[in-house]
């Protein structure tokens, strides 16, 4: 492709599928209407969709988000103000939920708010990398002129204050990891985390 992807990750109905070499899969972002909706949500979409998002809001909901490892993303909105905190982190880190940095706010903003935003991402990114916790960054696009190639993206890392390798791997080892790990939790031979069924016995 022109822009260097490999896949990318939408919201239309479905799951994943392949064509022309293009893996298309489906992402549902949870509402924000207190934690028991987010909770009840995350268990209606887990085994529909491939990648579930929460947004960082209250602390309640970032935490329990952060510990439950059915959530892959937990999203920063910094429009919100809301900033991660460093427990918060660490629980990402021993559940493996990812804090999502999306990068369109930098691209449809200007001056001081561009400045603010920058800020408030590269604190969230030192909070989130200081103590373990994956991270990925997109474009949280609504429109195809925010989308960047893959090395755009990763320069935009190095903007945020992150070193190469890590900005290399927020844009697409990270990424990649979280599809197959729950290409493999969708699967039908998936028992629970480090059991899978390898044979299947016949009756011959």
């Amino acid at each position: 492709m022109r822009i260097g992807l490999k896949g990318f990750a939408t919201q239309i109905e479905g799951t994943i599928s392949n064509e022309q070499g293009l893996s298309v899969a489906k992402r549902a972002d949870v509402l924000d209407r207190g934690l028991n909706s987010v909770k009840k949500q995350t268990t209606r979409l887990r085994s529909q969709t491939l990648i579930v998002a929460v947004p960082l809001t209250t602390v309640e909901i970032a935490n329990w988000a952060a510990e439950d490892n059915r959530v892959d993303l937990l999203t920063l909105d910094p429009l919100r103000n809301n900033q991660i905190r460093e427990s918060t982190a660490r629980l990402a880190a021993s559940s493996g939920t990812c804090l999502e940095i999306q990068f369109t706010p930098l691209l449809t903003s200007i001056g001081l708010n561009r400045s603010k935003i920058i800020k408030s991402y590269r604190e969230a990114l030192k909070t989130a990398t200081d103590a373990g916790m994956p991270v990925v960054l997109s474009s949280g696009a609504k429109h195809p002129l925010n989308m960047r190639s893959s090395m755009a993206m990763r320069h935009i890392g190095l903007l945020l204050g992150l070193e190469s390798k890590l900005a290399e791997s927020v844009v697409s080892r990270t990424p990649f990891e979280v599809l197959e790990r729950n290409q493999r939790r969708l699967s039908t031979d998936f028992v629970g985390e480090g059991i899978e069924i390898v044979q299947r016995g016949g009756n011959e």
